[in-house]
């Protein structure tokens, strides 16, 4: 007996002694009409706002957020962005196995939410990083920049305006992103946007067809306007493709003149002033307007709008786009130093 208790003894002393666990008090918050009862442990350790709260003379003392009659309550937040940061910061055993949080992109936005307000930024940081992996658009990574302060969505997102090749009209631009925003966007966008005018010292450079002739007014571009199959002056057969020339008859600089509206260089052509590659002259002498039949109206012979093929598009470097952004948008960007992202 004596053997067996010197050998327990030996055992009990070699066997480290398991430290007492507790996991903190309890605390009740009340969000909108939910109660949460959670320990308080989690929102000390990750927000210096909620330790010091805690901590304020006559915390201890106090029955708020003692038990769900007193609970403490949270105004002017949403119980769903709540349930979503408790989800984060009392992770169930799934999430621990799988080393992910099942969290909608709704629940991530209310995780960013908090714990930008109340100063937990590793949460936060978290926040950032699973949002980036999900499909933000250009909008909303400009939205929650702008709500969260968030440097690299604010430049990601307001370059991906400028490019995207389905830009937003200034109308649904003000409304998602505020009209300063809008009007700063459009400029860049120009800025960036060729604005060389087309050569139009000598018309022969250009090749002018029946086909490319179309509606003079703003916006309508349809083409071709004019229905000939034959020229009225030599009776040879005319295609929408054949070539038209300036006629020797007509001064050169009559023939094509340029003008800047609606934002963008257009090209007029004074079909008067063509010949028909047969015979040289005009085709339709007598004709001075005709009624676009897309948008009906009259278009003046002599100020036919050219409509030339749209070459593919060739999109500014990225690295130039964000380099416009961050010079326009610089003070803004220089508001959110302060945070890590």
């Amino acid at each position: 007996m004596l053997t067996d208790g010197a050998s327990n003894s030996t055992a009990q002393d070699a066997t480290p002694r398991v430290g007492d666990v507790s996991l903190g008090s309890t605390v009740c918050f009340k969000v909108e009409e939910t109660i949460f009862e959670v320990t308080r442990n989690r929102f000390t350790e990750y927000s210096e706002i909620f330790a010091d709260m805690f901590l304020m003379p006559g915390a201890e003392g106090s029955h708020e957020g003692r038990d769900k009659e007193n609970p403490i309550f949270l105004e002017g937040y949403e119980a769903a962005d709540f349930a979503a940061l408790v989800k984060v910061l009392y992770p169930s055993p799934n999430d621990m196995v799988t080393g992910s949080y099942m969290l909608t992109k709704e629940e991530w936005v209310g995780v960013l939410n908090l714990s930008t307000r109340w100063q937990m930024n590793m949460l936060r940081d978290l926040a950032i990083t699973a949002l980036s992996a999900l499909s933000l658009t250009p909008v909303e990574k400009v939205t929650l920049a702008r709500a969260h302060k968030i440097v690299k969505w604010l430049k990601e997102g307001l370059s991906a305006i400028v490019v995207e090749e389905e830009t937003l009209q200034p109308d649904e631009l003000e409304a998602h992103l505020g009209l300063r925003t809008a009007f700063r966007l459009v400029w860049i966008q120009n800025q960036l946007s060729p604005k060389a005018a087309p050569r139009v010292a000598d018309p022969s450079d250009l090749r002018i067809t029946l086909g490319s002739l179309g509606c003079h007014r703003l916006g309508c571009d349809h083409v071709p306007i004019l229905d000939i199959q034959d020229c009225k002056s030599c009776r040879q057969p005319i295609a929408n493709d054949d070539p038209l020339y300036p006629t020797t008859s007509v001064p050169v600089g009559s023939t094509v003149r340029c003008a800047y509206t609606g934002g963008r260089i257009q090209l007029y052509v004074n079909f008067l002033a063509l010949g028909c590659k047969h015979c040289s002259k005009c085709p339709y002498p007598d004709l001075f307007s005709m009624t676009c039949p897309l948008c009906k109206i009259e278009t003046p012979s002599t100020s036919m709008k050219l409509v030339l093929p749209s070459p593919a598009p060739f999109p500014p470097a990225t690295d130039t786009v964000t380099a416009k952004v961050e010079e326009v948008f610089k003070e803004e960007l220089a508001s959110y130093a302060s945070w890590n992202q």
